[in-house]
């Protein structure tokens, strides 16, 4: 669901968050707190999270100052997820967008303890911790924001302070290696989390699995992404491939998707230009409402994008993903030569680790 938008970047709230208020709704009635006990500590884990918007913000803002632009932020129960278009390869800018989200809970929570030490109400530092109530509210979210810094901090890639520590690694070292290592720290914090979790808070379960696993994806992207920058689209180029007019039904592409391998298609204009593809999955959409007698050009996915033989895959992979377009035509001397897509990329990925695993 989505809230609102700041600097284009639309924020939204996964339907999973619901639970943690739940969560924190039911731990506070076992404790046997009262009503408006259990409203102020609602009202806290919202106050928290917006901190942890600011603070995924912090990383969009950053890194739009470098070019990256940022999908969406999204709030989940165990905290808040900025989906950058990419990660900046150069390692100083990634340690700016990786210390922009803490340095905010910094700000957050420097303001917070001014007012908490200057402020003419008496505040008392063991009620940190205590049940939430409208006096120590601002005390709670004044030290939660330095708990956040310091937790976003640790080196658990890829975290804030994994990608600190990646950036730190790749000013000595080629990005590949230096992700690896940050990947090995990142989990053996993990495993730690998960242990730490069983004894005391079951949300570091969560994080440590997603830690884990995500450290572990990120790594082989970066490796694939370091294979795929020696190659150029010509190493992927596909010269046996078939095209669709706008003039063909779907029955026609239903049959064409189970008489060969092809699951996509470059769509032609009557001039054999390039204007579009047609997938399987636009077919089974279309084919599931009955409408298997309408023609591709009532349903085709229409797009400019193409590359050229010499384009850098890794590049083209990167815009093919971002985009959501499976299969692009290459062009050359304005002639269509071939297609690459997906699949083949993906394959070029594997056959070139396994000739170097050799």
């Amino acid at each position: 669901m989505e809230l609102l938008k700041v600097k284009g970047i639309p924020i939204r709230i996964h339907w999973s968050f619901i639970l943690i208020l739940g969560y924190v709704a039911y731990v506070n009635y076992k404790a046997g707190s009262q009503f408006n006990e259990i409203v102020w500590a609602i009202i806290y884990v919202l106050t928290l999270f917006l901190c942890v918007t600011l603070h995924e913000l912090g990383h969009a803002l950053a890194a739009l100052r470098y070019g990256v632009k940022t999908k969406s932020i999204t709030l989940y129960p165990i905290g808040g997820v900025a989906a950058l278009e990419r990660i900046p390869e150069k390692p100083g800018q990634e340690l700016v967008v990786a210390l922009a989200g803490p340095l905010v809970n910094v700000i957050i929570g420097g303001i917070l303890w001014l007012w908490v030490f200057f402020s003419p109400i008496e505040y008392r530092l063991e009620d940190i911790g205590i049940r939430i109530n409208a006096h120590n509210l601002v005390l709670n979210l004044a030290a939660v924001n330095i708990i956040l810094v310091i937790f976003n901090l640790l080196p658990a890639f890829p975290m804030d302070g994994g990608r600190v520590l990646r950036s730190l690694l790749a000013l000595a070292m080629d990005r590949v290696k230096a992700t690896q290592i940050a990947m090995y720290v990142g989990q053996a914090m993990a495993i730690l989390f998960v242990f730490w979790g069983f004894q005391s808070n079951p949300f570091l379960i969560l994080i440590g699995v997603f830690i884990f696993f995500g450290a572990a994806q990120e790594y082989q992207m970066v490796k694939s992404s370091g294979f795929l920058k020696k190659k150029l689209v010509a190493d992927a180029l596909m010269t046996r491939f078939t095209t669709l007019s706008l003039a063909n039904t779907l029955e026609e592409v239903k049959n064409l998707i189970l008489q060969g391998h092809e699951k996509e298609f470059i769509v032609i204009d009557l001039f054999g230009q390039p204007v579009g593809i047609m997938t399987r999955d636009i077919l089974i959409q279309h084919l599931a409402s009955g409408s298997k007698e309408l023609t591709v050009a009532e349903c085709y996915l229409k797009s400019s994008i193409h590359f050229s033989p010499d384009t850098d895959l890794d590049e083209a992979f990167k815009i093919m993903q971002s985009e959501g377009i499976p299969i692009v035509p290459v062009i050359e001397n304005e002639q269509m030569i071939g297609v690459i897509n997906t699949e083949n990329i993906l394959e070029c990925i594997m056959l070139g680790e396994a000739m170097h695993k050799k």
